[in-house]
């Protein structure tokens, strides 16, 4: 969630051109910078330090995106395959770069704005639209961040989105450019066309035994069987151990009484906060209040609206400090409170409606809370019964014995490959509340004692590998029919190829389409206005691009969008974009070669401070944190 509270505080534009300045990043790479100093910070760019728990959760964050797109779990040994650790690095390097940009000119951002930020924004708000303070303290807790540094981070943010809007202020798209791109992408063509099927092929003979072995040795890999496991786990939540729980009334009387005010409705008010850069301006916006200017007027000069000062009905906890709430809940309904210091600046407040606390009682909440202490109390022994576990697996005992003696469950799954599925192909129904569990299975030998795993929850589970059936292919005896079938398959798809590639030569040789069609009983369809992307069921991706690639009156070929035949195309006519200035795609062109200037212009701006402040990576630390050092 930090993450997407820290986009949000850099502006669509900053998202888009630093998501371009990642890309290049990740493709350029960072080698030449990595010097392996020791020490508890990543990376530094000049005085901007990027520490281990910004990279991690950068890191992370990088892997819960790829997994996403591919729809599966990475493992940080398959997110460094793919270069995602430094892409991470290279992401936080930007942003870093930026930041010591921006301390370079002098750009900053004063409390009252970064207040104003913060309350509006809406990954903070409560269900009634409003700042809300638990809210936002569950936010800093999840993340392991402290208040001060969360406002830190997003002052930060919000200079440098003022960097990034004076460093694209004024850009403009020279014409001649936006007129050649508008001229590649909206181009269009008309293409004459026939379907070749693979009928057109002939009959396809069998081939010899010699062939077909051949064929078959060739393409062992789409007749392996994959290697499948056989794996038991053992899992232990924090309710396991609530089951064997009892905790009597009086203790449970006893804990309502130390707890009640989680359960007290509080008392609510409705606040308006009017928030000012010093003392003497609040003092003096408060005279004017209490003299009976409208608080429209005051608000209005300070550039805000009164949606930006309204709180709602809220309790004590959900202001941003114990000074904050104190002013507002000691102010009688209808009044002004006194000026007071908070984070973000000095503080009024006006209360309007209250409404009044609400105490809980011990009959309605007893259940909840036993429910509660129990999770508690299970929370603070499961550790200790993990390691009783472990010292049991040390001394030889086995999983199934340990199971049965804390009334646990050994389950098995037998025979499932690296990616979830059967030899067949089936899925296997495997625990979401497991992560990491095939991930596991797969780094591990029979017999190997794997570490407990943290489960979804706050709990752990035990895992062994039983069994592994290695991968292995199929005899030539088993398969020959799909063999075979394989092996015709291509041979028809070659000879169809041959055939169009020979109908290709005659047409650009001068021989006419329709000529061509009437061998084959066939008539010339016509196709207009084909665009640079467009795809269907009849005119594949990769046969547009080979009509685009040809020129006018030329002949070409592609495979057709669905099925196997292949289509003979021939380029009838090449229309050129007339495009108004004033049209919405002209328009749309413009924006977007506009965006790619400002992309280049930032992109030179972070090389040229990287270069001037300096950038060192710690890379034995990154290797630490992304897990490379325990794999070499």
């Amino acid at each position: 969630m930090l993450d997407s509270l820290r986009s949000a505080a850099s502006g669509i534009l900053g998202k888009v051109i630093i998501g371009v300045l990642v890309i290049a990043f990740a493709v350029w790479g960072i080698a030449d910078i990595f010097t392996g100093f020791a020490g508890d910070t990543v990376a530094t760019v000049g005085d901007e330090e990027i520490d281990t728990t910004t990279y991690d959760r950068e890191f992370r964050i990088e892997m819960d995106r790829a997994g996403q797109r591919i729809g599966t779990q990475l493992t940080p040994e398959q997110a460094r395959a793919f270069g995602l650790d430094r892409s991470a690095l290279s992401r936080l390097i930007s942003i870093a770069a930026l930041d010591g940009a921006a301390k370079d000119m002098g750009l900053a951002v004063g409390d009252d704005a970064v207040g104003l930020d913060i309350m509006t924004d809406q990954s903070l708000q409560g269900a009634f639209g409003r700042f809300d303070r638990e809210l936002f303290r569950q936010t800093l807790r999840a993340n392991g961040i402290s208040e001060e540094r969360f406002i830190e981070q997003r002052r930060k943010g919000m200079v440098r989105e003022q960097l990034i809007d004076a460093i694209s202020a004024g850009v403009a798209a020279p014409e001649s450019i936006v007129d050649v791109v508008a001229r590649y992408q909206e181009e269009t063509r008309t293409a004459g066309y026939i379907i070749l099927p693979p009928s057109l092929a002939g009959e396809i003979e069998d081939p010899d035994e010699e062939t077909l072995q051949a064929f078959h040795e060739a393409g062992a890999s789409a007749f392996t069987l994959p290697e499948t496991r056989d794996i038991s786990f053992m899992v232990l939540e924090p309710e396991d151990i609530t089951q064997t729980m009892t905790i009597s009334d009086e203790d449970l009387r006893a804990a309502y009484e130390q707890r009640r005010g989680e359960y007290d409705v509080p008392e609510r008010r409705e606040i308006k906060q009017v928030t000012f850069a010093s003392e003497e301006a609040a003092n003096e916006a408060l005279e004017k209040l209490r003299g009976g200017t409208p608080t429209e007027e005051i608000v209005a000069e300070l550039d805000l609206t009164m949606k930006d000062v309204e709180l709602g009905m809220i309790s004590r906890a959900e202001l941003l400090s114990p000074a904050l709430a104190e002013a507002a809940f000691s102010a009688e309904s209808g009044a002004w409170s006194e000026p007071v210091s908070g984070p973000l600046g000095w503080s009024i407040f006006h209360v309007g409606d209250i409404s009044p606390a609400k105490p809980s009682t011990y009959e309605s909440v007893k259940d909840d809370l036993r429910r509660t202490i129990e999770l508690e109390l299970a929370q603070e022994q499961i550790y200790d019964i993990q390691n009783n576990i472990e010292d049991a697996r040390a001394g030889g005992e086995s999983l199934a014995d340990i199971a049965a003696r804390y009334g646990l469950t050994l389950r098995e799954i037998d025979g499932v490959t690296a990616d979830g599925k059967t030899r067949k192909g089936d899925p296997v129904e495997l625990p979401e509340e497991l992560p990491g569990l095939l991930e596991t299975a797969y780094s591990n030998g029979v017999g190997e004692q794997i570490p407990p795993l943290a489960t979804a929850g706050q709990g752990y589970y035990w895992l062994q590998v039983d069994a592994i059936t290695p991968a292995e292919v199929q005899p030539l005896d088993e398969v020959r029919e799909r063999v075979l079938s394989l092996w015709k398959e291509r041979k028809r798809a070659a000879e169809l190829q041959a055939l169009a590639s020979e109908l290709v030569e005659r047409g650009n040789a001068g021989e006419s389409f329709e000529k061509i069609a009437d061998e084959y009983d066939r008539s010339v369809l016509t196709m207009p206005g084909i665009g640079r992307n467009a795809q269907n069921d009849t005119f594949s991706r990769t046969a547009v691009a080979s009509l685009f690639a040809t020129p006018e009156g030329g002949f070409t070929s592609g495979p057709v969008g669905v099925g196997e035949s292949l289509l003979l195309m021939q380029v009838k006519e090449i229309r050129v974009p007339d495009l108004k200035k004033d049209s919405e795609k002209y328009a749309e062109i413009e924006k977007n070669v506009r965006d790619s200037i400002e992309a280049d212009m930032l992109q030179v701006v972070v090389t040229g401070y990287q270069k001037e402040l300096g950038v060192e990576v710690n890379a034995g630390l990154v290797a630490q944190i992304t897990g490379a050092s325990t794999t070499q």
